[in-house]
């Protein structure tokens, strides 16, 4: 009776390791920079940075972070925001020189952008729907403020780590 109890025992955790082994989810990178680290922290050594759209096995998870295995064998953590599990749209076709038609539902066309809004301010189709609607000037002076900001990838590791968000949470 003890040993049949005990080969029941043994068969179930063999059968427990193989559909784990064989349960490995497949998700795609999803953002930019995201980096393959060591270890299941943000501060840990970066062993690869790997670019949008990459599929990776998971292995095994621990809280917010994905131990995962490349297509080509590496393996480390990442942290589950910068995952997915739908491979990302990648770029539908270069037509012409349209800069924007890679992007999937823009109606934007490269020759309408006006280059000196497109880097700050309000777009010439939204300047005129803020002048329907009556918007006023210190709005669009504040907007004019808030994108001229510029923010290093250094000040928003900072900021992400002192606020503890996203792969700095614990």
């Amino acid at each position: 009776m003890k040993i049949r109890f005990i080969l029941t025992a043994i068969w179930m955790l063999v059968w427990v390791l193989c559909a784990t082994v064989h349960a490995e989810t497949a998700l795609w990178v999803s953002s930019e920079d995201a980096k393959l680290k060591s270890e299941n922290t943000a501060t840990s050594d970066t062993v690869k940075i790997l670019p949008v759209g990459t599929k990776v096995s998971v292995l095994k998870s621990s809280d917010r972070w994905y131990f995962i295995r490349t297509s080509s064998g590496e393996e480390g953590w990442m942290y589950r925001g910068r995952l997915s599990d739908t491979p990302p749209e990648m770029e539908k076709s270069t037509q012409g020189d349209n800069l924007f038609s890679a992007l999937g539902g823009s109606g934007i066309q490269a020759e309408e952008a006006d280059t000196s809004r497109s880097i700050r301010g309000l777009s010439k189709e939204t300047e005129t729907y803020a002048n329907s609607q009556n918007t006023p000037a210190k709005y669009r002076e504040a907007l004019d403020q808030v994108l001229a900001m510029q923010i290093s990838e250094k000040d928003l590791q900072e900021f992400l780590k002192s606020g503890r968000i996203g792969e700095y949470a614990n």
